[in-house]
């Protein structure tokens, strides 16, 4: 026993002594993964933890190295599951297990498919305001919608025309129409689960993960936009009003002409007591505005 401990304490002064094994080892401590993960292409036979220890050491060091630290600690697959799914969606980036992660960053679309009756099944609230549009959901109807093709063209204007207000109350009820008709310029906002599921996923690169996160982060202030815009929609007659009217102007002219051309195309949202500025009332607490609202 006195030889083999002897052996141990020379070992540990000669690890000391020599600068290259003191940093051999200290790599080995803290980056026990740096042969294995040598060729940045993903395995997708691997185990997902091993693909998250590989995708958090290249994507995310300070999230490695604290999963490094509870692997020493003999932290069970599960710990480890949620102690890095918690940690990379607090970065912004939602992640419910290790599973996907394999395959990119994980993005949920929110985007509307007005010929899906479900969509009509879950935002039954929604139908007085497309009601206007002509949108007719048949009793018992379970496979699609017939949308008619003027639909669209005279959503995307009425959510341009509400855009170009100075009214912020005004500008959210566009981005209720933006995200209806699929023309918010945010691509989870616009594109459903399905379309999106046909691009190719973002990769774990430093670009790739600050743009998914700006995206994302634009996506969420567009949904409180939307929001806000519903409930303003509802307890204001007046603009319900004008909304009717708008869209019985866009669709004569869509008869007329087979076509709308929204950059010539002037809408008004005039208050009937105020025929001047247009302002519209709406209770302060529905005021969401987003960072391009002045």
């Amino acid at each position: 026993m006195n030889a083999i401990s002897a052996t141990y304490q020379q070992l540990a002064v000669a690890l000391t002594a020599d600068s290259l094994l003191l940093l051999a080892s200290a790599v080995a401590t803290f980056d026990p993964f740096w042969a294995a993960f040598d060729e940045p292409d993903i395995d997708h036979e691997t185990d997902p933890l091993t693909i998250a220890l590989q995708v958090t050491r290249g994507a995310f060091p300070d999230i490695y190295a604290q999963a490094v630290e509870r692997l020493r600690a003999g932290a069970s697959h599960q710990e480890m599951d949620r102690l890095l799914c918690k940690a990379i969606s607090a970065k912004g980036i939602l992640l419910d297990d290790l599973e996907t992660i394999g395959w990119g960053i994980p993005l949920n679309a929110v985007g509307v498919d007005l010929e899906d009756p479900d969509f009509y099944a879950i935002h039954a609230d929604l139908l007085p305001i497309l009601a206007p549009f002509g949108i007719d959901i048949p009793e018992g109807e379970t496979y699609s919608i017939d949308i008619p093709d003027c639909v669209y063209p005279a959503g995307h204007a009425i959510a341009a025309s509400l855009h170009e207000q100075h009214d912020p109350a005004l500008r959210q009820v566009g981005w209720l129409f933006s995200w209806l008709f699929s023309c918010s310029g945010d691509s989870l906002v616009d594109q459903t689960d399905e379309s999106l599921a046909e691009i190719p996923p973002l990769s774990w690169s430093p670009d790739d993960i600050a743009f998914a996160i700006e995206l994302i982060d634009e996506a969420e202030g567009i949904l409180r936009d939307v929001q806000a815009g519903v409930e303003i929609l509802k307890s204001t007659p007046w603009l319900q009003a004008e909304l009717e009217r708008n869209v019985a102007h866009l669709y004569r002219e869509f008869k007329r002409k087979g076509k709308l051309d929204e950059r010539t195309i002037r809408l008004a949202w005039t208050r009937p007591d105020d025929g001047t500025d247009g302002t519209a009332v709406a209770d302060p607490q529905f005021l969401l505005v987003r960072r391009d609202a002045a």
